[in-house]
């Protein structure tokens, strides 16, 4: 096997043990590791660098010299990725001092060389740029080895981020569950204290009723009484003469009379009071 032959095989089995360890991550910062744990078996570089950018965010990692660097906001954007962006026109040229971050500068460069690439995906821009010399030259044909990793972690990113987005989504809908859970036990102790209520006031008015009941026969038969010896003795008095009138007849009257404006006053005294219970129960003055 010529040398070539032997560094595509060693590339490619290092790339398949990424792609398997891969296979474990479920966080940024973890994806961030395993590529620097892998990356320096796949191509040589003295910077690596890939920014992925979305509608609603940015985020990235620089690799240098087994170093991570994350980045996560447009202030990490540098200029040459800015052109990236607006021309989509790969590049390779010579470092400028400038065009590097302050984290970078202390690379010894021999003949710097900054490559730079723009991919596009549906949900995501990437910018992806690579730093090499003469001491760790890249090798343009390991550029499409490069789109492999490029492509592998952009997948597993827009899975990590559509995973913490479905997490997120499912703790909004966990909350509102318990918050419907709760209004409903509060509506189902409402509706308790309503029947308790309801169930109460119902036994009150059953109560008032049958003592209304019981108070209606009483006096029915205490005022029948004296009223019907009154009737009595007026069917009488039409036989007796002034004397026995004035002597018997009017004195009995005059005490069934007595009587029954005894049972009257009593009547009205029971009806009072009981007006008067119904007023405090309901809330009112006594």
């Amino acid at each position: 096997m010529n040398l070539a032959g032997a560094k595509y095989r060693i590339t490619y089995e290092a790339f398949s043990k990424f792609s398997g360890s891969l296979g474990k991550v479920d966080s940024i910062e973890m994806l961030g590791e395993i590529t620097n744990r892998h990356l320096k078996y796949l191509f040589n570089f003295r910077a690596f660098r890939i920014l992925l950018l979305d509608k609603d965010s940015i985020s990235g990692y620089t690799f240098s010299k087994g170093k991570i660097y994350a980045h996560n906001n447009s202030e990490n954007i540098l200029d040459y990725e800015k052109e990236l962006l607006e021309k989509h026109t790969p590049f390779s040229e010579p470092v400028k001092p400038d065009s590097l971050p302050v984290y970078l500068s202390e690379l010894d460069l021999q003949n710097g060389v900054l490559w730079g690439w723009y991919i596009s995906y549906p949900d995501y821009r990437i910018c992806v740029s690579l730093l090499s010399d003469d001491n760790v030259k890249f090798n343009h044909t390991d550029s499409d080895i490069m789109h492999m990793l490029v492509d592998s972690i952009t997948s597993k990113y827009r899975q990590i981020c559509l995973s913490e987005e479905l997490k997120c989504k499912n703790e909004t809908l966990q909350d509102a569950i318990a918050q419907i859970e709760l209004k409903n036990r509060e509506i189902e102790a409402i509706n308790s204290n309503q029947q308790d209520v309801i169930n109460n006031r119902t036994e009150e008015l059953l109560n008032k009723n049958k003592k209304l009941l019981d108070l209606s026969r009483l006096n029915s038969h205490n005022l029948r009484e004296p009223l019907t010896r009154i009737l009595g003795l007026i069917e009488v008095a039409d036989h007796l003469d002034s004397k026995e009138l004035k002597e018997t007849m009017l004195p009995e009257i005059k005490t069934s009379a007595l009587e029954l404006d005894t049972i009257f006053k009593k009547v009205v005294q029971q009806s009072e009071e009981e007006a008067k219970i119904t007023i405090n129960q309901d809330g009112g003055y006594e």
